[in-house]
């Protein structure tokens, strides 16, 4: 018997200002053209999908999203609807039920077929009433999600049913007292048709093949659907991701019912991000990360467009994408000159090093892109890299210039910073609390000795 169709393609489901109805509008345009097939509609921070989800849309929200419904079956793609009502729903109430079901029922009358029901990122303790009812977090949820399906077995026969499950990666199910207990029993209670999100071994995981997914699959009896965070930048701030889709293995589509990725926030950052998980998924054996890297670009480049009519080199756009490439590394060429920066460090300094000139360099290719994005004409585009552009140029020029101090002075002279007043850089409440904590290295905590 033939299984479900793979589903690819695109959730918006980060913490933030959710796309503008413009900007998704934009998207569902291309992504057919990309070879997806799916558009999930989950941006956490829409109040009325999350933390206000028994309040029911207004006439004019309802006419964007017919709007987006309406351009997805004009395209051949589905639009998959989001509720997440897991901050404060009481799984067994009735009069909750049929709050989650009216909203539903609102998409499901602009044409609304795929159906999904997120529990993730909420307490995983039952309050009072569910506890006398429930043995369990999975048999609350799984009553609550069934209850929601039936009906949308009933009404939508054809439709997908997707759920996020509250443990949704390996650490998370190997670190809970009942993690995979939890997800045994839940996929025991949801019915065959129901597709699982899963993230991988950690919320954003490095790598992701078909034998890490074996005994998640086994746990729900089912393949798992991947919601893949590779991409997503909402947890730090000060980063965006503009390196390719990798890690991935070639087997790792017949693992699963599918890979959405859930990419930056910045809508106008996610070129390469669609571009490269569109050439894996074409071609998983045959493909290459960096080449698929020089292809996006290729094809993004043109919205690098100056005042005055010039338009960002090959190779600035490049340092760009190396700049801010994934959450583990730098792009190669960059990482090299960190490289060369820590091994610099770790030694005695001498003037007459050429890793001082190459670190040096860098800081001046930064700077010169700055300047040069400072001119996109595309303003919106400029807005959404200019926080980590200001940054990325601060701060090599920082390093260039420790370096060179340190080689001139000696290991132990002071740093001084003439361009900024004593105890101002890097300060505010984050920073603060930083200085505070014994933080390693790698960004863990260290345990310190007691003094």
């Amino acid at each position: 018997m033939e299984g479900p169709e793979f589903l690819s393609g695109v959730i918006e489901g980060f913490y933030g200002r959710p796309w503008s109805f413009e900007q998704r509008a934009t998207l569902l345009s291309r992504l057919r053209a990309f070879g997806f097939n799916t558009y999930v509609y989950a941006p956490k921070d829409d109040i009325k999908l999350r933390a206000h989800w028994r309040e029911s849309y207004g006439e004019r929200e309802l006419g964007q999203l017919a709007a987006l419904v309406q351009t997805c079956h004009d395209a051949g793609l589905r639009f998959v609807y989001s509720i997440s009502p897991g901050l404060d729903v009481s799984y067994g109430d009735a009069a909750d039920l049929a709050w989650l079901i009216g909203k539903v029922d609102q998409l499901l009358a602009l044409g609304v077929h795929d159906v999904a029901l997120l529990l993730d990122d909420i307490p995983d303790e039952l309050g009072a009433d569910d506890r006398k009812r429930f043995d369990s977090l999975a048999a609350a949820q799984g009553h609550l999600a069934e209850a929601l399906f039936e009906h949308l077995r009933e009404v939508r026969p054809e439709g997908r049913k997707l759920l996020g499950p509250t443990i949704y990666c390996r650490r998370m199910a190997d670190q809970h007292r009942v993690g995979w207990e939890y997800l045994r029993e839940l996929g025991g209670l949801l019915g065959a048709d129901v597709d699982v999100f899963w993230t991988g071994d950690e919320v954003v995981s490095e790598s992701v093949d078909a034998a890490s997914l074996a005994d998640v699959s086994e746990a729900l009896g089912r393949p798992p659907l991947l919601w893949d965070n590779l991409h997503a930048d909402d947890y730090d701030l000060r980063s965006v991701y503009l390196g390719p889709y990798s890690g991935r293995s070639a087997d790792l589509p017949a693992a699963t019912r599918g890979i959405l990725t859930n990419p930056n926030g910045p809508f106008q950052l996610n070129e390469v991000a669609f571009a490269t998980l569109a050439a894996f998924l074409r071609d998983p054996d045959g493909y290459r990360p960096e080449s698929a890297l020089g292809n996006a670009l290729a094809h993004w480049h043109s919205s690098f467009g100056l005042l005055g009519g010039d338009v960002l080199s090959t190779d600035e756009l490049w340092l760009l994408a190396e700049l801010f490439y994934l959450p583990w590394r730098c792009g190669p060429g960059v990482q090299a000159i960190l490289d060369e920066a820590q091994a610099a460090l770790s030694s005695a300094p001498d003037a007459g090093d050429g890793r001082l000139a190459r670190v040096d360099g860098l800081a001046k290719d930064v700077h010169r892109l700055f300047e040069r994005l400072a001119q996109l004409r595309d303003r919106e585009l400029f807005y959404s890299l200019h926080g980590v552009a200001l940054e990325a140029r601060r701060e090599s020029r920082v390093l260039a210039d420790y370096l060179l101090h340190r080689a001139e002075h000696g290991a132990e002279a002071r740093f001084g910073r003439p361009d900024q007043l004593p105890n101002t850089y890097r300060r505010g409440f984050a920073a603060a609390v930083h200085h505070m904590l014994p933080l390693s290295a790698d960004g863990s905590l260290a345990v310190r000795a007691a003094t």
